[in-house]
């Protein structure tokens, strides 16, 4: 999961993953901070072995590039990253841009 964040954050136009309340607040409060389960602005889970993976990305993009080319690019960057573990095709994979900055 840290590896797919991270490929998300790489991507050329996305500013960084939608931060979560949990993820505010815990930045807000002074000392160590325990490691999330899940990073935030992204969410994989999957109920049964035999459905597909559903991964859903937030991401903030930056506001000298187009949105829908960022989510293109981010798209294309999961795909290869998810090609060495996970067929394309058992993978739902939805993209939000929640903001611009």
């Amino acid at each position: 999961m840290d590896l797919l964040a991270r490929t998300v954050q790489e991507v050329p136009g996305v500013a960084f993953l939608k931060p979560g309340v949990t993820h505010r607040l815990r930045s807000a409060r002074p000392g160590p901070h325990p490691k999330s389960a899940s990073p935030a602005g992204l969410r994989i889970s999957r109920s049964t072995s035999g459905e597909r993976w559903k991964i859903e990305v937030q991401i903030v993009t930056r506001a000298q590039v187009r949105a829908l080319d960022v989510t293109r690019a981010t798209r294309t960057a999961i795909d290869a990253c998810l090609a060495a573990t996970v067929p394309t095709e058992s993978a739902q994979v939805t993209i939000t841009v929640t903001g611009i900055v």
